[in-house]
């Protein structure tokens, strides 16, 4: 296989410098990782809609809905449509459709939730069982899934 070959393969540019070129099984193996971060990020979407917002709301998640002002009939049931809306997301996540816009969407919604959370219940930034802290981890596999190269086996 020739350099230009090898450097399309790989996604690297052919610039004339020395460029570590990866193997079929290195390559399936960085797949693997890129599936794993896709998966890790709708399950947690699955999980935290799933979970306190439709199986087990308690007060301070209907209290942080009520206080954004961002319900449409009551509180509760915006916060059961909210887990349902994320459920499904977090399963079209997991499904590979449309990847990368799917991880785009999830770190802009992530980022959207994080303000409000913060802003309704600042009490979150210090909850040692908040779900602030695991973002930063959905941003790195969000990362991973985003700029993986397209078009590789």
């Amino acid at each position: 296989m020739n350099t230009t070959a090898l450097a399309t393969m790989n996604h690297a540019p052919d610039v004339g410098a020395t460029t570590p070129q990866l193997t079929l099984g290195e390559w399936k193996t960085l797949h693997r990782i890129k599936t794993a971060a896709r998966l890790s990020i709708g399950l947690v979407w699955v999980w935290e809609g799933l979970m306190p917002k439709m199986l087990f709301p308690n007060a301070t998640q209907f209290e942080m809905v009520r206080r954004s002002g961002w319900w449409v009939g009551s509180p509760e049931a915006t916060l059961w449509w909210l887990g349902a809306a994320m459920v499904v997301a977090g399963l079209a996540i997991m499904s590979g459709i449309w990847e990368r816009a799917a991880a785009l969407v999830s770190t802009l919604a992530v980022l959207m939730l994080m303000v409000l959370v913060i802003g309704t219940n600042p009490e979150a930034l210090h909850d040692p069982f908040g779900g602030l802290v695991k973002d930063a981890c959905l941003f790195t596999c969000a990362a991973l899934v985003w700029w993986w190269p397209r078009g590789n086996k």
